[in-house]
């Protein structure tokens, strides 16, 4: 009896013993967490006082301005099904405002035909100076129109535009080209760089004069903006204004006239240009002027370009009506 009271009496205090250390480990170890919480707060209250950057505010004055001369819908229903164009390929660009006024299909590549050289244009007078004689190399065998010119005439830059922009000869693109610095590959290299450094992305030349070629290809949108930069230039936005010419050297003489049709006969009408082969169809870039305001349309695979034009303009002033917003 006095053996078994001895048994319960060490099994009490061994239990005993177990709890109470385990009491201690718990409040050491809690101890031990709040110490390297408290230290932890104190690091960060230490970095967020002298190292974390400082919220700072600060005042700014938005001062907002009128739009002016932006083009709005007259009625909140467009009547597009009352204009039917036969072009493959339509943009329409208000210049002011650079808002869209139609497309249709305006980033489908297709072939540009004479349009091309509004871009041989700009990389011309990007490498010649305008009173600059080039002499023709060889004599004139490209299709479609040309001048005629014969194995060493003598040309200025001025009358080589003047004959491309405004007759669209294709020998005096060819003119131009050839008379590069580095020789023709180098110039249609100029083309294409001066395509890229305008952001055209799906506009590739392969020659000077627009003709059908695989990889000759443009959209309607970025003939629009190879245009818009034609425009920039006071000698070629003139030049394609023109509705006639002469042009004249020591034993030849040229008269140019516009193949644009619309010069003349829609008022406002300043340019640009036109185009045609057997795959691009009827191409046409216009630049109008009309009640201040400028737009530019560009119509590719047209069948009939002029009326496709006429029509558009008719629509857009029908449709659209100029606001300060």
């Amino acid at each position: 009896m006095h053996l078994a009271q001895l048994q319960r009496s060490n099994l009490k205090n061994w239990v005993l013993d177990w709890l109470s250390f385990c009491y201690n480990e718990l409040v050491r170890k809690t101890l031990v967490l709040l110490l390297v919480v408290l230290f932890g707060s104190l690091l960060g209250s230490v970095y967020v006082w002298f190292f974390y950057p400082q919220k700072t505010e600060q005042e700014f004055v938005v001062e907002l301005f009128p739009l002016e001369n932006i083009p709005v819908f007259k009625s909140s229903a467009l009547a597009y099904e009352d204009l039917i164009l036969s072009a493959t390929a339509v943009y329409a660009l208000d210049l002011s405002s650079e808002t869209v006024l139609y497309e249709k299909n305006s980033q489908t590549p297709l072939y540009p035909a004479s349009t091309s050289k509004m871009m041989t244009a700009l990389v011309a007078v990007d490498s010649f100076a305008l009173d600059q004689t080039l002499r023709a190399n060889h004599e004139a065998t490209v299709s479609g129109n040309k001048l005629g010119v014969k194995e060493g005439q003598l040309l200025t830059v001025q009358d080589l535009l003047a004959a491309m922009l405004i007759f669209s000869a294709n020998d005096s693109a060819y003119v131009l080209a050839d008379n590069d610095q580095l020789g023709f590959s180098n110039f249609i290299q100029k083309m294409n760089n001066k395509a890229l450094e305008l952001g055209l992305l799906q506009t590739h030349f392969a020659n000077p004069a627009g003709l059908d070629e695989e990889e000759q290809k443009t959209t309607a949108r970025d003939l629009t903006i190879i245009a818009k930069e034609l425009l920039k230039n006071e000698q070629l936005k003139k030049l394609v204004a023109m509705p006639y010419q002469r042009i004249e050297g020591s034993d030849w003489s040229y008269d140019l006239y516009n193949s644009n049709q619309l010069i003349g006969q829609i008022q406002g009408v300043m340019g640009v240009k036109t185009g045609t082969t057997e795959l691009a169809g009827e191409v046409l870039v216009a630049f109008l002027e009309k009640d201040n305001h400028q737009i530019l349309l560009t119509l590719m695979g047209s069948q009939d370009r002029y009326q496709d034009a006429s029509q558009l303009i008719a629509w857009i002033f029908n449709n659209y009506e100029w606001k300060t917003l």
